[in-house]
């Protein structure tokens, strides 16, 4: 493994990466194995025997790294992200792996931060960036990097962030709207039903289907309780917004998918907020049919 991995996003960012390590003779330390509970599946690692084939396999655009990230790290990094798209496909289930859209997302590690956030999904370009772990001198008594790999920087929200992708990518190039860019209106924060025609935008349709169990209860006249327990936790309108509702509960619906099925993936999702604004079991229940039908959907075109 004394491979170099080298950025495949050309034009994306800014600076290149000079600060990297050149692994010879060593091998690498695979920590990328500690996010998975069970073995890694032997399939996977049959189609992967070199990481960077990860952008092939589920026809990625590429990925990028920060100057900070080194070979040992980037090898991780793919390795975990190969794992956490073979994982997400068992539940989207989309053809042939392809979870980069035809080559439309593209992933970043450590290149693209933004203040604040430990991962962000950037409509514009269709890129992901997952945070770098956090350096030993953040700590008083350090852990292993093993451990700050696994339980620091962006990992875990890989789900959510990929739930922003589907509502932008989506919205901007499959179920388009004159008015409305992603399939729920992005930032917005209003909680009546948007009127989509359901035939022509069946998509959208769905969506709302989705955001109207969030947003009221069944009378479709009172705030759900899970409405009432965000507002009452915080007056901040981002954990409120359609998008960020959205993709909240995206991500909780993939890890319920995958515990149905014994798996659990802790660089795909790892509950990053505080559970006041996510969906108890008993109303998650009530979104995962829902979010079946929605991917039937997206499923005829990818």
């Amino acid at each position: 493994m004394s491979i170099k991995i080298t950025d495949t996003l050309a034009g994306d960012r800014t600076g290149t990466s000079k600060m990297e390590a050149w692994w010879r003779g060593k091998g690498f330390t695979s920590i990328y194995k500690e996010f998975r509970k069970g073995t890694v599946p032997a399939v996977f690692l049959k189609q992967i025997r070199d990481v960077r084939n990860v952008q092939h396999l589920f026809k990625l655009r590429g990925f990028q790294f920060g100057n900070w990230v080194n070979n040992e790290d980037r090898f991780n990094y793919l390795a975990a992200l190969g794992i956490c798209l073979f994982d997400l496909n068992k539940v989207l289930k989309f053809k042939g792996n392809n979870l980069g859209l035809d080559k439309h997302l593209g992933v970043a590690f450590g290149a693209r931060g933004q203040r604040g956030a430990v991962a962000h999904y950037e409509p514009m370009t269709h890129i992901i960036n997952m945070t770098r772990y956090y350096d030993a001198d953040k700590f008083i008594k350090p852990p292993s990097k093993a451990i700050r790999f696994v339980h620091s920087g962006g990992v875990g929200s890989f789900a959510h962030e990929y739930g922003h992708f589907l509502d932008f990518f989506f919205g901007g190039k499959i179920d388009v709207h004159n008015r409305y860019y992603s399939l729920t209106g992005g930032s917005s924060t209003e909680f009546t039903r948007m009127d989509y025609d359901k035939k022509k935008n069946p998509i959208r349709y769905a969506v709302e289907d989705l955001l109207e169990v969030a947003y009221w209860d069944a009378s479709k006249k009172k705030p759900s309780t899970f409405l009432k327990r965000i507002l009452d936790y915080s007056n901040k309108p981002y954990y409120v917004e359609r998008t960020e509702v959205f993709a909240r509960l995206f991500e909780q619906y993939i890890a319920y998918k995958l515990k149905q099925i014994g798996i659990a993936n802790s660089f795909l999702t790892d509950t990053k907020y505080t559970r006041a604004v996510y969906m108890t079991p008993a109303e998650l229940k009530k979104v995962v049919p829902l979010f079946d039908k929605l991917l039937v959907l997206m499923r005829a075109y990818f």
